[in-house]
């Protein structure tokens, strides 16, 4: 394996398969006509009435000159036909060729030329031509992505990963806090306590030891408190 996810070539296949279509009807109209004039070229009445529209300029008088330029444009006309066909037929070669290149997506980027080929051959700005064009644009955009397609996964992962963590330390934290209010409550309540032993009459030196130790020992909770860095344990 190559390490990249194939993209899907789907849009560009059904715009060059569409293209393909427009140019084979095309194709086929276009013979249609051909063998059409064919034979109103062999009808005396049309090349009498091409005459008639070609002598009615003052400047052509000369009938010999006047047949001249009939069958001219005739054949003319023939020529231009078939050179369009053959340019269209072109073009539906480079639109297969671009489509089997992107069978596996073997070479987009080659596939992408041979569209804007195409769409030369089909006219540069025919509707045709503009199907073929986007075509190419996006063999030209649309890459593979790296990783099997597991890029996109791993950062959606590292997201929740990192707002699950940021959700743990917050929780944490107010743990934290609440522990705090907890002993300070604890201290304030101590205090209250011994202003109303303080206030009441035959307290002694062993009751003021006793109470410098309970204030020492709620000291050493709040300061463990606050240095605790143990895991975070929901209450």
């Amino acid at each position: 394996m190559n390490g990249k996810q194939d993209v899907s070539r789907s849009g560009e296949k059904v715009l060059g398969v569409i293209g393909i279509v427009f140019n084979l009807l095309a194709i086929a109209l276009i013979i249609f006509s051909i063998f059409s004039l064919g034979n109103v070229e062999n009808d005396p009445e049309f090349r009498q009435f091409l005459e008639e529209q070609i002598m009615s300029d003052p400047t052509m008088t000369d009938v010999g000159d006047v047949q001249g330029l009939v069958d001219g444009l005739l054949t003319s006309f023939d020529v231009i036909m078939w050179v369009i066909v053959g340019l269209l037929a072109i073009s539906t070669v480079f639109a297969l060729l671009a489509i089997g290149r992107l069978g596996r997506n073997a070479n987009p980027n080659m596939a992408g030329v041979f569209f804007i080929v195409a769409g030369l051959f089909a006219g540069i700005m025919s509707l045709t031509s503009i199907l073929f064009y986007i075509a190419a644009i996006m063999c030209f955009v649309r890459k593979a992505r790296n990783g099997n397609g597991k890029d996109l996964q791993d950062n959606s992962n590292q997201y929740r990963e990192n707002d699950r963590l940021r959700d743990q330390d917050s929780l944490r934290h107010d743990e934290q806090r609440i522990r705090e209010e907890r002993l300070r409550e604890e201290e304030q309540q101590r205090l209250m306590e011994e202003k109303s032993r303080q206030s009441q009459p035959g307290t002694t030196g062993d009751d003021f030891v006793e109470r410098e130790d309970l204030k020492r020992r709620a000291d050493e909770r709040l300061s463990k408190g606050n240095n605790d860095d143990t895991p975070y344990r929901p209450l």
